[in-house]
């Protein structure tokens, strides 16, 4: 496989900002509906399972961590958990129109807005440092999952019971969010999730014929974040492979180089995760502590883990954009898909890996994080985070992925088995949401 050429800045940006943009590259259309392996009902009863599974594990979550504890203590992060492995079963049960499953959803969604998890609107913090303050990741994590269950539930004919009290406390969170200036040099994860809850939140108030004071400032700030935030940070590379030219997009390969936690990226394999003060292939001492310098390259995208966040995004933008006037172009989707196939995913279907980085780079990814002793993520220890979370949304424009994703399981068949159902929530979700199809 071979890369070569870039598009110009302005050349990219003609791209990005037309809606749908030209037509795609030679060797590069959409597969065909018959080219799609998994069918909805080969998985519906795995998936049903590992969610009523995952749903009882937050239910108790939720009630444990919100609630304070006997020093006062209570953990907002279950809030950015719940998303992290929820949103998947939001999409899918809203394709399907799942109303069970969107009810169980909408239950779990509504734990907070019981009277003793707030404080006067508000989700205070009181572990990890942070002590009576809202965690804003935290909140626009939870909120882009609230915003879809309720519109979800609307649109298929479930009463949310969402009262008026709890539509000023959203409207005012995504008020208050907006409202703040957005650093330009990257993609901010806050602002992406706030996005997402101001296009679900509109389209749940437009179902129930309310309006919102703030829709137009909610308009121009999605237009201004889609045009200056994300447009100008996507980066396009030609790709080769099997004798066929394809265009590979990447997003975010600017600031991110310069955050602290992307310090390693430039370890390969050839650095272990083992201790030992003698040999040199250790990347950590005996003690712990770390032995080898930082080596950072140049360049480097969102780790895998996190990127994940960008697929969630696409898909909301794709079906919730039109009455904000932003768009995702076809292309960009496309070349998104490319690029997880031919970049992210790696090796042979006997032995399939995925890279750390959501651009191709592999290496080493928060090592000593926090000061912790021997942590850090190597090459291959971020697989489970590609296989079991949403890149399987762009199997349905290059199969290649869910073939990876497949012969990865295959191989290592224990591993979605774990975190309380949420693994195979995920894969198995992945697999079939086919996120161009009208709600």
């Amino acid at each position: 496989m071979s890369f070569a050429g870039r598009y110009s800045m302005p050349l990219l940006l003609s791209l990005t900002l037309t809606a749908l943009a030209g037509n795609p590259m030679p060797h590069q259309q959409a597969p065909a509906a018959s080219d799609r392996d998994p069918t909805n009902t080969a998985y519906r009863a795995r998936i049903t399972k590992a969610f009523h599974e995952h749903c009882d594990y937050f239910t108790k979550e939720m009630y444990k961590r919100l609630t304070k504890d006997k020093k006062g203590f209570n953990d907002t992060y279950v809030l950015y958990d719940v998303q992290t492995y929820m949103q998947n079963a939001a999409i899918y049960a809203d394709e399907q129109g799942d109303t069970e499953m969107l009810s169980s959803l909408l239950k779990l969604c509504l734990i907070p807005f019981e009277p003793q998890h707030m404080t006067r609107g508000k989700w205070l913090n009181n572990s990890n440092g942070l002590v009576g303050v809202e965690v804003d990741l935290c909140l626009s994590q939870y909120f882009s999952l609230l915003t879809r269950v309720l519109s979800a539930c609307q649109r298929h004919g479930i009463d949310t019971g969402f009262s008026d009290d709890n539509i000023r406390i959203v409207i005012d969170h995504i008020d208050y969010w907006l409202a703040k200036p957005v650093n330009r040099s990257r993609v901010d994860d806050r602002h992406m999730f706030f996005v997402q809850s101001a296009l679900q939140f509109y389209d749940y108030m437009s179902h129930i014929h309310q309006p919102i004071d703030s829709l137009e400032t909610w308009k121009r700030y999605t237009r201004d974040y889609m045009k200056l935030s994300i447009e100008p940070k996507w980066e396009v590379l030609t790709c080769t492979h099997g004798g066929k030219t394809f265009e590979c997009w990447m997003l975010d390969r600017t600031g991110w180089a310069h955050y602290t936690d992307f310090a390693y990226a430039g370890y390969g394999p050839e650095i272990t995760k083992r201790n030992s003060d003698t040999d040199p292939t250790a990347m950590f001492r005996a003690d712990g502590t770390v032995k080898h310098p930082p080596k950072p390259v140049a360049k480097v995208g969102t780790d895998v883990s996190h990127a994940r966040r960008f697929n969630w995004f696409f898909e909301t933008i794709k079906r919730f954009g039109a009455p904000f006037s932003v768009s995702i172009p076809e292309r960009a989707l496309v070349g998104w898909a490319n690029n997880l196939a031919f970049r992210v995913a790696r090796g042979t279907k006997d032995n399939p890996h995925f890279t750390v980085y959501s651009d191709g780079v592999d290496g080493w990814f928060r090592v000593g994080y926090a000061h912790r002793k021997s942590f850090g993520y190597n090459p291959g220890s971020m697989d489970i985070h590609f296989v079991a979370s949403s890149y399987g949304f762009f199997g349905v424009y290059n199969p290649r992925i869910y073939e990876w994703m497949k012969a990865w399981v295959n191989k290592h068949p224990g591993a979605i088995k774990g975190y309380h159902g949420g693994y195979a929530l995920d894969y198995y979700t992945s697999l079939v949401i086919d996120i161009r199809k009208p709600l």
